[in-house]
């Protein structure tokens, strides 16, 4: 998937608003935190998933992965 090249957007109301690129956000100390609650609440829920003889699919290497209860893996989709 290729970055965006817009750099504006359109609101329904009229407005134009200008769209930043995300590599010009600075990372916060709460965007870090924000994102290691999100990484720790993903860990959780996939091994909550297994355990419950629930298949979960992720990416890995580029390719989409079934990861079933047994942990055998299935390509879905190669890139």
């Amino acid at each position: 998937m290729s970055p965006t090249k817009i750099t504006e957007v359109t609101l329904p109301n009229g407005e134009k608003v200008p769209v930043r690129p995300a590599s010009m956000a600075p990372e916060s100390s709460e965007t870090r935190s924000l994102h290691s609650s999100a990484a720790r609440a993903g860990a959780k829920a996939a091994a909550y998933a297994l355990e419950h003889n629930v298949p979960i699919t992720v990416m890995k290497d580029g390719r989409l992965i079934r990861i079933n209860p047994d942990h055998t893996e299935t390509v879905l989709e190669a890139q």
